[in-house]
Parts: structure tokens; sequence; C-alpha cells
């Protein structure tokens, strides 16, 4: 009983003096890689979307309300732009 309790104890965080890291410069730095990475996927998604976009019919645009010109303008887009 007490060893199949424990298996199911929360436990601490791996590195409990992280919390003190939360806000500041080290905290920015701790959260670089993450954000830089969201970041990234954030792109590619973007990408592929637009991309997507390019290959839609003009009757799937139609659809959407989009002539192919305002399609390929958004398309035409760089990947650090908004989506808006």
């Amino acid at each position: 009983s007490e060893m199949r309790s424990s298996a199911y104890r929360k436990t601490g965080p791996l590195l409990p003096a992280a919390a003190e890291f939360s806000g500041g410069i080290a905290g920015a730095l701790l959260r670089a890689p993450v954000t830089l990475f969201d970041g990234l996927i954030s792109w590619q998604s973007q990408a592929e979307e637009r991309a997507r976009l390019r290959r839609l019919s003009d009757h799937q645009l139609q659809d959407m309300g989009l002539t192919r010109g305002e399609a390929l303008d958004m398309a035409r887009k760089a990947i650090w732009t908004r989506r808006a």
C-alpha cells in the first residue's frame, strides 16, 4: 500500500530555485529558447497555410469570399508579417 501510494505522489519541480528566475533578465534568458521555437513553429504554420491558399481553386476562393488576386496577395506576404 505504501509502495503504491508513493508511486502516485506528486513531485516538486526539478529546479526548485527556478521560480526565482521568473522575471527579469534571467527569466527572459530561460524563456528565450521556447519563445524562439514557438516563433519558428508559427512561421512554418503560416508558410504552409499560404502555400495551401495558393493551391485553392477559383471556386474554393469564391466560397471563402476571396478573389484570386486577394489570395495571391496574402500568399506573397513575408513570413514575418502577421496573418491579418
